[in-house]
């Protein structure tokens, strides 16, 4: 029953021969993977949203916003060799020794380029174009000119059209005409009020299509929203020797994710221990003779919990090996 408990508790990543008598092995620690995803909804007013309520009597949003949340969390406890805990033992005890699936006893350097595993979506940008009413409207003007006739010099008016750029507010009016005359077609079509005939299903599409004009049009008053998601990925390695088991894992700002500094909200994750046990047991040392003793590791069962302020958003039991008990077997 020992025996199987140690080769359980033990998970050491890998052992190979120092010399004749001696193997080389790692205890285990836990690291957490955290998998996450947000939301964010940009807000983009229309152009004529200062005029909607006077022309078409819309309440309307009329400043851009961005709003980003943490919509899916995902914590992933991993096993890994503890690198500040090596040991040897002899031959007699390797065979309590478990290798693991989890690679080898030294790991090799990390590329630059595999410090970034996520991208974020480029920034959205408000885009009206396409309904926007043309900028320059045509204006009649009067000018008077000298002509020669049998008289003498006279001042003749003359007309002549020029076009002059349309202030905001004319085009937010011709915009909102194009709406007021989509709806009262709407209105004809439905009631019959029109020489139009339909056969088929071709009322349908006429509504279909006005619907569709009528939507690009209220959106230059209205605005429209942008939702994009982005995904992230975090390490956390706890530590026995902290002063608190509470770690940041990362700050959300509008537009992405950030793990240093001090801008944008944090989210944490915290591990509560269920017991407290010492960091050591004596106790279960075994004597068996001048054999080299066998150190495993009992994990602490913890609460780990990811919050951000006071709410909770997500909560589980894991096994933290590093903040649990060593102990040796054999001596």
């Amino acid at each position: 029953m020992k025996k199987s408990l140690i080769i359980a508790a033990f998970l050491t990543l890998s052992l190979f021969p120092l010399g004749a008598q001696e193997v080389y092995y790692a205890l285990p620690r836990t690291t957490f993977t955290l998998e996450v995803e947000a939301r964010q909804e940009s807000f983009f007013a229309g152009p004529y949203a200062s005029f909607a309520q006077r022309l078409l009597n819309l309440e309307v949003r009329s400043k851009d916003e961005v709003n980003t949340v943490v919509t899916k969390a995902r914590l992933i406890p991993r096993t890994e060799a503890d690198p500040t805990a090596w040991y040897t033992t002899d031959q007699e005890n390797a065979g309590l020794l478990a290798l693991c699936a989890q690679g080898l006893v030294s790991f090799p350097e990390k590329p630059e380029g595999e410090l970034q595993a996520w991208r974020f979506p480029g920034k959205a940008s408000a885009s009206f174009h396409g309904r926007i009413t043309e900028p320059e409207k045509p204006t009649v003007v009067i000018e008077y000119q000298e002509v020669q006739t049998d008289t003498g010099l006279v001042k003749m008016p003359i007309e002549q059209k020029i076009m002059v750029e349309k202030t905001l507010e004319d085009r937010a009016a011709e915009a909102a005409d194009i709406i007021l005359n989509l709806r009262k077609e709407r209105m004809n079509i439905v009631t019959g009020n029109t020489d139009a005939t339909f056969y088929g299903n071709s009322m349908e599409v006429a509504l279909q299509e006005i619907a569709r004009l009528e939507k690009e049009y209220l959106a230059l008053f209205e605005g429209y929203t942008v939702v994009k998601t982005f995904n992230g990925s975090f390490d956390i390695v706890p530590s026995a020797g902290a002063a608190t088991q509470r770690y940041l894992a990362f700050r959300l700002l509008p537009d992405g994710f950030v793990t240093e500094g001090s801008r944008g909200i944090p989210y944490y994750l915290n591990l509560e221990p269920e017991s407290t046990q010492p960091a050591s047991d004596d106790a279960a040392t075994q004597k068996r003779g001048k054999t080299t003793p066998l150190r495993f590791r009992t994990p602490m069962v913890c609460k780990a919990t990811l919050t951000q302020d006071s709410k909770v958003l997500l909560s589980a039991r894991v096994p933290v090996y590093q903040l649990g008990r060593d102990s040796q077997y054999g001596k």
